[in-house]
């Protein structure tokens, strides 16, 4: 794990997990975009999707101020996120999609463009997985997508947002953002709590919030952890990933 910054942050020691002390298995949630991953996942997989037609690039110019302010306030953010969305799928049968995700993937992998994982997030992973812990990643992103670029650690749990078809394109029918990610784990049988929580994002407050042993915020701009720190019932230590 990377040393945290110079920035005052509490000592989050796994070895004091109740878990750990009763022998049962212990639960890291991570987060996706920004934490295990530099970059924005969905944003990559449309920019493939638009690139791929210069009458979807036109269409999505035109309507990206507008998705952009639907996006920004909460109430709309689903509305704005599906209409990008719809623009790059719109023509696009099931099969399309898993293949555009697959050459996404695929890039990543290869390391062909900005997106790429952080080798430090990678890392804790692993060293949860290695300590046989219970690893779920949960995302805003579509879980089609998240899945994918997951695919190599089968033992980690993936939970994220759900896509449905409306007028021969895709929108998002479920969106596991903000306090729904909570919501999304606790429907998919992992309760209301977990010992560890990693994320970059202040909107995954509900997330910290829930961490028994301790939350990380990964990169974080100044003032944010003691903002989460007022929160959160276990202590938030800010880690600095590359």
């Amino acid at each position: 794990m990377s040393e945290p910054p110079a920035e005052s942050a509490p000592n989050c020691r796994e070895s004091q997990s109740p878990a750990a002390a009763t022998g049962a298995p212990r639960t890291a949630v991570f987060d996706l975009d920004g934490t295990l991953l530099a970059g924005d996942s969905t944003a990559a997989w449309l920019r493939t999707l638009l690139f791929s037609s210069w009458l979807r690039c036109i269409a999505a110019a035109i309507a990206l101020p507008v998705c952009l302010l639907l996006i920004w306030i909460p109430s709309s953010r689903n509305v704005g996120a599906s209409i990008l969305l719809w623009i790059a799928t719109v023509g696009q049968d099931q099969d399309a999609i898993t293949d555009s995700i697959q050459v996404c993937a695929k890039r990543v992998t290869q390391g062909d463009g900005a997106l790429r994982w952080r080798g430090d997030g990678l890392a804790t992973m692993h060293r949860h997985l290695a300590a046989d812990d219970r690893v779920i990643v949960v995302t805003a992103a579509p879980e089609w997508l998240a899945a994918r670029l997951l695919a190599s650690w089968t033992e980690v749990r993936v939970i994220g947002s759900t896509l449905t078809r409306r007028w021969s394109g895709w929108v998002i029918e479920y969106h596991c953002f903000g306090k729904e990610k909570c919501r999304a784990l606790q429907q998919k049988g992992y309760g209301s709590e977990w010992d560890f929580v990693y994320t970059d994002s202040y909107d995954d407050a509900p997330l910290l919030a829930a961490a028994t042993e301790c939350g990380f915020i990964v990169n974080p701009r100044a003032g944010l952890v003691a903002k989460l720190s007022a929160m959160a019932r276990s202590p938030i230590s800010p880690l600095r990933w590359t």
